[in-house]
């Protein structure tokens, strides 16, 4: 399965210039075309150019001169208990936003909240299904398994029938979030820092030039964070949970232990994570007859008549 790229990865296209213009223009429109470029605009060369780049140039030097106030505080900040708080503050002040969490998934471990700007505890109990053990149908969490790093959007990484998965119809269509970014960043070989920034409600997904801000300050978050938690915190090694890191699998098999192939094992994993027959068989290299029959045996077997029942199914077996 190749891996996910992270939003923005893709080079942004040369800009076009006009040889009339001077060379101070020519820099600044430069910079105008790429703005224009990573916020999802374009602008033609012409009549008018000129007050474009100018108005362009004008709006991205406002954002640097916020950006290098933030720094300001946030190296003020990095080596203190409140430093994910200061991150908060400063980010919202750049792109607005309803959400933003701080989780922490680490081997062998259960993922812990760190930090909620709607507080921790609120925070654990109302996502107490998500830490026990449905994190791992998480799509980003699908990205930690792939060592993947930087910043990722909800929609770009799902699988195609995520939105009609029980998990997002029973979880995630409840958060009522209408648009997901996450910076995920690995302090260390053991640590996955997520960063959820959200949007919740009737008001607007991101827009381009919403995504273009948080891509652009991707790397001034990571190096942040990263320095944020190697000052303060360490892994915790074998001390890490009585609990222990949930394995999706493990607990699949003992849904009925002994009952279910492996690659039985395989077609529920993949049905709860969302994925569509067509996606399972490409996944699992094997066409789509197949699977459908992998699938009716597992509903024969686990005494089962749809996803729902397979998923109240496994939700009742996170708490036995």
């Amino acid at each position: 399965m190749a891996q996910k790229k992270p939003f923005g990865s893709e080079a942004a296209a040369a800009p076009r210039h006009n040889a009339s213009l001077t060379s101070r223009t020519l820099a600044e429109f430069s910079l105008a075309s790429y703005v224009m470029d990573m916020t999802g605009k374009s602008i033609s060369v012409g009549d008018g150019e000129l007050n474009d780049a100018h108005n362009i140039v004008s709006a991205w030097e406002g954002l640097v001169g916020a950006a290098a106030a933030s720094v300001s505080r946030l190296l003020s900040a990095v080596s203190t208990p409140n430093g994910l708080s200061i991150l908060d503050r400063d980010l919202q002040a750049l792109c607005p936003y309803t959400n933003f969490i701080v989780y922490v998934f680490e081997l062998g471990a259960e993922p812990q909240v760190l930090y909620s700007n709607h507080g921790v505890i609120e925070m654990r109990h109302s996502m107490a299904d998500y830490i026990r053990g449905l994190y791992t149908l998480d799509p980003f969490y699908q990205v930690t398994m792939q060592k993947g790093s930087g910043l990722y959007r909800m929609r770009d990484i799902m699988p195609e029938a995520f939105p009609k998965s029980e998990y997002y119809r029973r979880f995630y269509k409840f958060t009522n979030v209408i648009d997901e970014f996450r910076y995920i960043v690995m302090p260390d070989e053991r640590r996955s820092v997520h960063i959820f920034v959200e949007r919740e409600g009737d008001g607007n997904e991101f827009s381009p030039r919403d995504s273009a801000r948080l891509k652009l300050l991707e790397p001034a978050v990571s190096a942040y964070v990263k320095t944020h938690f190697r000052l303060l915190t360490q892994p915790s090694g074998s001390q890490a949970s009585a609990t222990g890191q949930f394995d999706l699998r493990a607990q699949v098999m003992a849904m009925e232990s002994g009952v279910l192939t492996p690659r039985e094992v395989d077609t529920v994993e993949l049905m709860l994570k969302g994925h569509s027959v067509k996606s399972m068989a490409t996944l699992l290299n094997i066409d789509n007859g197949t699977v459908a029959n992998h699938k009716r045996h597992v509903y024969a077997k686990l005494k089962v008549h749809s996803q729902a029942q397979l998923f109240n199914r496994f939700l009742r077996s996170l708490s036995d």
